[in-house]
């Protein structure tokens, strides 16, 4: 292709639009040349073909102009960014105003994501997560509960999906040492559970099916961190035995780092579960210990495995109508079981914070509007010299653009600091929080946010600016210029306040709620209370009760201590046992419609200690033995539920447990909510430890709480070690802790989604009232002729102070308006997060509504003290 058709298309696309149809552009030179071959003597076919010739091809032509069209398309870029840059240089006060504001927006944005990537977003430490399911029994009323022993081992003789299926519990051990003994937390999982999280040991191997069988010999898995800590990285580890709880281990392998099965557990030991036992717990269909989990294969869906299921399940039905097992089973995928109770909460906070960067853009695209005033002749004399509009507009958005990315690394400094905040709330029950970082997908998210962002508050502004009136605009005064755009900043105004109303109104129901909470009584006295947690040892394995009772004991004798009890699973211990029970005599409630009943495992004192009040009757005394009567415990939600308007006291219940007795009630208990303040209150039966099932004394005692009531809480842990190491040194105590922190780590996760609720709130009200106080003064500005002719015609100060406060407060009006509007809509979705409290809560939006037309009213009032001292004199000469 000769060089002068280079050239000319070099011109074309120099003086061209860039955006032209290239295909459009070549046909019509292709035609050119046909033209001038025609003229030259050649027939039409021959003088199109020579043009093609001559062009060297379309394809060549098109790969040759898009190649000069890039080039130019980024030189024109690199133009636009240097201009922007100069021009931005020029106007610091500006680009500070703009950029911190924009910073603010942006940092909470990025913090916020932040959070989310590290709990909902955190990829789990093992290969396609989204192909393990967690599965769960199904219940003949409809709910859910993991397993037991039978109906386990029933599904996994199917030849199904859940024929892979691992099954595990959780617990603890005491690790022993010449260093002490030290309690730690783990798995007993199957051979499968490995395969099916698809994860291998990094260092020797996992154990097989023939270790996961009785008799076949202890052996163990370290996690990484417990090797690291504790074995000091020992690579001569494999082999070697460990004392797990009195008993001999070997371990053949050590876990990868950061591998864990679930956030929530710090597990650091993994050995097999050797299920088919004889004992009572294996054997009995209505103790369920086993979580199970599986993998689906690659071709199939959760929908698909979740119908193969069922079909066996109507098969099993059919085969035995009287077992459990053909209520089937349903599938539940892992990222819904370690997030599906945050997901909701994270995702309206992340919302909230993004109302909180739009009503930033408004206050920066109201700068924008204000700037572009300023630079009417700028725009008036590119139109008159020949610039298209869309290039007026291209170089504006890089402007908006260049401002943004200034606003999003200032934002980035934010962030860090508001993570350290977010971190040093840490609520209990957020899980991988301290995987919240600013990472390279953080830094990437950020970007974006800074180009979006750019756009979205700059294409107002350019497009208002860029349209030019040549006819005016080269005579148009400051004071005709200052109406520009009037009209879009009223609404971007509008808009921050019906933004900042939203979120203040999700924050009031917010903040109502937990108020609501703090106030429920939990039923019992959690101030002047230490638990602690013990497990026999090997050598009180077939009397641990009594080896309790000793600790108890010493407990009770140290200085100080008011009283103390023992309870297997006492409130906010985020554990839940439940069973059905059957009444007066009659069969189990195991019907469609059951109720189950939470199950508690109590001695002497337990409800003296907690301060519980006893209803009616009396509580367990030393004298309730093995021996004697069996009695019983009953919350009262429990005994209005079975005993409606009769005396509960001497009526019977048994737990659907092997070998349970009939218990008779003694007394009655004002009913505890044992998971927190903010759950449903369930019937609750308390059994005394020593008159429990005897089959299921292993499990039940496999550790118990001791709880102390102690004005002097000083000291007293330390004390607590002592006492216990007097009675077996060998046997550590753990989780010691108070009930009053534990009631706060119940409420953290509300406490947590309150406080950034609030704090977003607060930030978008702000930031709204910067809005409406930079429109009004800006408004003041413009309008300082008119309130100097209005003075001289004889309006008063007064006056003048409703003209400006007025239009502040239509602003504020129609934005609390289409706020209480747009918080009727969406405010439903944080419906289920609220505790007694109506999404459309009347008091709430009140306050809320008054608030925020108080707050902009302020905003307003500040420019019209200016508006009032304006001379009459100087006002009527003002251009």
């Amino acid at each position: 292709m000769s060089q002068r058709w280079i050239a000319w298309f070099r011109k074309l696309f120099q003086h061209a639009a860039v955006d032209h149809d290239l295909e459009a552009e070549i046909n019509a030179h292709v035609q050119l040349m046909t033209d001038e071959n025609a003229a030259n003597g050649l027939g039409p076919e021959a003088a199109r073909r020579q043009a093609l010739l001559d062009l060297g091809g379309v394809q060549q032509v098109k790969e040759e102009v898009r190649a000069v069209s890039a080039g130019l398309w980024l030189e024109h870029l690199w133009q636009d960014v240097r201009y922007g840059a100069r021009m931005l240089r020029r106007s610091p006060g500006f680009v500070a105003t703009a950029a911190l504001t924009l910073a603010l927006g942006i940092g909470a944005n990025t913090a916020m994501f932040s959070v989310i990537d590290g709990v909902l977003l955190n990829r789990p430490p093992f290969a396609e997560p989204s192909r393990v399911m967690v599965v769960y029994m199904k219940e003949p009323n409809g709910a859910t509960n993991i397993f037991s022993t039978p109906n386990y081992l029933a599904w996994k003789r199917q030849n199904s999906p859940v024929t892979t299926m691992a099954a595990m519990a959780g617990g603890s051990l005491s690790l022993g040492s010449k260093d002490g003994v030290e309690r730690i937390l783990g798995y007993q999982a199957s051979s499968e559970i490995f395969s099916v999280l698809g994860v291998t040991p990094a260092l020797g191997r996992a154990f097989t099916a023939d270790e996961d069988r009785p008799g076949a010999g202890n052996v163990v898995l370290l996690s990484d961190s417990l090797w690291r800590t504790r074995f000091h990285s020992d690579p001569s580890i494999l082999g070697s035995k460990l004392d797990l709880d009195g008993q001999p281990y070997t371990v053949i392998g050590v876990m990868p780092p950061g591998f864990h099965i679930f956030p929530y557990t710090a597990e650091q030991y993994y050995r097999p579960l050797q299920l088919e036992t004889q004992d009572a717990v294996a054997s009995s269909r209505t103790v369920h210990w086993l979580l199970a989990m599986l993998r689906v294969e690659p071709e199939s869906s959760q929908k698909a495995s979740q119908s193969a299921l069922d079909a066996i399940a109507a098969r099993l039905r059919h085969d035995d109508p009287s077992g459990d097992a053909g209520f089937g089973l349903t599938l539940q995928t892992y990222q819904e079981f370690v997030t599906g109770n945050i997901r909701g909460p994270l995702l309206i906070l992340m919302g909230s914070v993004g109302f909180v960067l739009l009503i930033a853009c408004s206050n920066v695209a109201n700068l924008l509007l204000a700037r572009a005033t300023s630079r009417r002749l700028e725009m008036s004399i590119r139109a008159a010299v020949g610039a298209q509009r869309s290039r007026v507009v291209r170089q504006l958005l890089t402007e908006s653009v260049l401002l943004s990315l200034i606003g999003g690394a200032l934002g980035l400094l934010m962030a860090f600091g508001a993570l350290k905040v977010v971190l040093v709330l840490n609520p209990v029950y957020l899980p991988n929080l301290q995987a919240a970082t600013i990472n390279t997908t953080i830094l990437v998210f950020t970007t974006l946010v800074c180009l979006c962002v750019g756009i979205l508050f700059g294409i107002v502004p350019a497009l208002v600016a860029s349209r030019v009136d040549l006819s005016n605009a080269l005579r148009e005064t400051s004071r005709g210029a200052g109406r520009s755009g009037g009209k879009h900043r009223v609404a971007l105004v509008i808009l921050e306040t019906a933004l900042a109303s939203v979120l203040l109104i999700g924050a009031g129901l917010s903040i109502k709620s937990l108020w609501k909470v703090s106030r429920v009584d939990p039923g019992f006295n959690p101030n002047g209370l230490l638990t602690f947690k013990i497990a026999p040892p090997g050598s009180a394995k077939d009397q641990p009760y009594v080896f309790f009772q000793r600790v108890l004991e010493a407990v009770r004798a140290l200085p100080g201590v008011e009283s103390a009890a023992l309870g297997r699973n006492i409130p906010l211990s985020n554990v839940d046992p439940g069973v059905p029970v059957a009444v007066d005599g009659g069969a189990p409630q195991i019907t469609d419609g059951q109720v189950v009943t939470r199950m508690r495992l109590v001695g002497p004192l337990y409800f003296h200690v907690f301060e519980t009040t006893v209803l009616r009757g009396r509580e367990f005394s030393e004298s309730d033995t093995a021996a004697s009567q069996p009695v019983a415990i009953v919350s009262q939600s429990l005994a209005q539920r079975y005993w409606p308007n009769q005396n509960p006291l001497g009526k019977t219940l048994k737990p659907n447990l092997p070998d349970a007795p009939w218990y008779t009630v003694i007394g009655v208990a004002a009913d505890v909510r044992h998971l927190g303040l903010d759950t449903d209150i369930e019937p609750t039966a308390y059994y005394p430890y020593p008159q429990f099932p005897k089959s299921l004394t292993p499990l039940a005692t496999k550790f118990t709480t001791v709880v102390i009531r102690s004005a002097q809480m000083s000291g007293l842990a330390d004390a607590v070690r002592h006492a216990a190491a007097g009675v077996d040194n060998t046997v550590p105590i753990y989780d010691v802790q108070t009930v009053d922190q534990m009631l706060l780590d119940a409420g953290s996760l509300r406490r947590f989604d309150m406080s950034l609720f609030a704090a977003f709130a607060g930030l978008a009200l702000i930031l709204a009232a910067i809005g409406v106080y930079g429109v009004m003064a800006y408004s003041v500005a413009q309008r300082t002729r008119e309130i100097g002719i209005r003075m001289a015609l004889g309006a008063t100060r007064q006056d003048v102070l409703r003209l400006v406060v007025g239009q502040g407060v239509k602003m504020a009006v129609a934005g609390v308006m289409a706020g209480a509007i747009g918080a009727l809509a969406l405010t439903r979705l944080m419906a289920s997060q609220l505790y007694d409290v109506s999404a459309t809560d009347v008091w709430t939006y009140a306050f809320v509504s008054v608030a925020v037309v108080g707050f902009i009213l302020l905003a307003s009032y500040l420019p019209s003290r200016r508006a009032m001292r304006v001379d009459p004199n100087q006002a009527l000469r003002h251009e």
